[in-house]
């Protein structure tokens, strides 16, 4: 290898190592005539191509694919060329791509990955190259990579879901307080709560499925932002590989990256929607005892015998907080850059989509997990709904409507016999309802009938919840049913590729006077 850096004349740095495949072509551009100072290509480059080998090369694969059946078929390549690509990225994909992994790539994977090609195809591979550029096709990369962490984190947000509406239908007539400001406020129900956090992951549930169209315009065939005057297909390389679209403007689609942002977005604020519903679920665990989980669902102390740590959800807060933070990093990395292709926002910022998907999947799993194990603890629920004073709020109202007394005179009443029951240690409104108005209403100012009658502007009745619920599980399976759509579409795609390459691999039929004779 050094012969052949001195034969051609390029300098060489004193600690770089080419241990690269042996008759890989030497990164010589006409230009640049030395590969990337070491210290920066370990910062900016893998090493080698091992972490390549899963992450990228297996989408640079399709791309080729793609685009060499593209190139044949419009005369830019020629079939013999087309066959030997195939054959040799068939090969690549059978073993794990391990032939090239073990090669450095000293000026990044993609081009390490072309010279592989060039080495065991000829130089004439580098003619897929034709009409596009790694702007495009990292862009284009992204898009193909990030399909399965978003179909794993809808399907994730889905079950959540369905766990939330399951759980709810068992718990319609299970009365529970409704907490403002950490204090019993109000009766409410089990199903009231686990509703109104489905209604609320919904929206989330909404926002990711926004997504879809984002994911399926390709960018393809944008070159390196101008486009081209050869004569390619974009929308044939764009169906082949699973995009609905092809590239509408060459400059937005290497200079954008908004899917990040977009979907980052909407994961912070699944995230934020977690946060508080795990928050709850720690005050409910918590000293109150109004639920618990099982043991496999807590953890102990190393120090304390007595513990049962919900750390679980204290995981989803971190979890949460951390996508949050990608989220920040992204838009932070993309801001203020030229409305190009660059690096700032096509490495730098993107980066930080894949830790942020994996935290929102995780800490959606672990809530699951959490809601589907919870159990209700009934009788501290009633407890506190006796002992908390949460029919107040009813009292002043059938005071102000049946009673005679404007609503805020009701209002002050009831709160002096609040005052009183405190002072005097009666631990409920009820025992300190002497005032005949109030006795009236005894029964119905029971915190379990209250629940029952609250139907109005979307209270805890049952019925009202339930309709609550057939509505939620409506939109859930529109959702599940769109992902669906999705996943068979890029099934489809693939399939229609695999039928592509299989038609240039069969013998070219040429029509004579006679019939059909085979042209190899």
């Amino acid at each position: 290898m050094v012969i052949l850096l001195l034969l051609l004349g390029v300098p060489r740095l004193p600690s770089v190592s080419f241990a690269m495949h042996e008759e890989t072509i030497l990164q010589h551009t006409g230009r640049i005539k030395s590969t990337l100072h070491p210290e920066a290509s370990a910062i900016v480059f893998d090493s080698d191509l091992q972490r390549a080998a899963s992450d990228e090369l297996p989408f640079y694969a399709d791309i080729d694919r793609a685009q060499a059946i593209m190139l044949e078929r419009v005369g830019l390549i020629d079939r013999d060329l087309t066959k030997r690509v195939l054959v040799e990225l068939d090969k690549l994909q059978a073993d794990g791509f391990q032939s090239l992994a073990a090669c450095l790539a000293p000026r990044g994977s993609y081009l390490a990955y072309e010279d592989y090609l060039r080495s065991v195809i000829g130089k004439e591979a580098s003619n897929l190259h034709l009409g596009r550029s790694r702007n495009d096709i990292n862009a284009t990369l992204l898009k193909l990579k990030l399909r399965a962490p978003y179909q794993a984190l809808v399907a994730e947000l889905i079950k959540l879901l369905r766990v939330l509406c399951g759980r709810a239908r068992g718990h319609l007539e299970t009365v529970f307080p409704l907490h403002t400001h950490r204090q019993p406020a109000l009766p409410s129900t089990f199903a009231h709560h686990l509703t109104a956090f489905g209604v609320a992951l919904a929206r989330d549930l909404d926002a990711l499925m926004a997504l879809h169209p984002l994911l399926n315009v390709s960018c393809l065939g944008a070159g390196a932002g101008g486009g081209t005057t050869l004569p390619i297909l974009p929308e044939l390389t764009a169906r082949l590989l699973g995009f609905v679209m092809p590239p509408l403007n060459s400059i937005d689609s290497v200079a954008s990256r908004d899917v990040v942002l977009r979907l980052l977005a909407s994961c912070a604020i699944l995230g934020s929607s977690l946060s508080r519903i795990a928050e709850t679920l720690l005050l409910w665990v918590g000293e109150s005892g109004l639920a618990s989980l099982p043991d496999e669902l807590v953890g102990s102390s190393s120090a304390m015998p007595h513990k049962r740590n919900p750390f679980l959800l204290e995981q989803v807060q971190g979890k949460a907080g951390a996508t949050i933070g990608c989220f920040v990093a992204a838009v932070t990395g993309m801001h203020s850059t030229p409305f190009t292709n660059c690096v700032a926002v096509g490495t730098e910022a993107t980066r930080h989509v894949w830790p942020g998907i994996d935290n929102s999947i995780g800490a959606v799993r672990l809530i699951r997990l959490c809601f589907a194990g919870l159990t209700v603890c009934e009788e501290a629920a009633s407890a506190m709904l006796e002992n908390s004073f949460v029919n107040a709020m009813e009292t002043a109202t059938r005071l102000a409507v049946d009673g005679g007394l404007d609503f805020r005179s009701a209002h002050n009443e009831v709160g002096r016999l609040v005052t009183r029951a405190v002072e005097s240690g009666v631990p409920s409104l009820s025992a300190m309802m002497q005032d005949g108005r109030i006795l009236n209403y005894e029964t119905s100012l029971a915190p379990d009938v209250i629940a029952r009658r609250a139907r109005a502007g979307g209270g805890p009745a049952p019925d009202t919840v339930a309709t609550a619920l057939d509505e939620l599980e409506k939109g859930i399976e529109r959702g599940a049913a769109l992902l669906r759509e999705l996943a068979v579409g890029w099934s489809r795609a693939r399939e229609e590729l695999r039928s592509a390459i299989a038609s240039i691999e069969e013998p070219t039929v040429q029509r004579t006077g006679g019939g059909e004779r085979s042209a190899l």
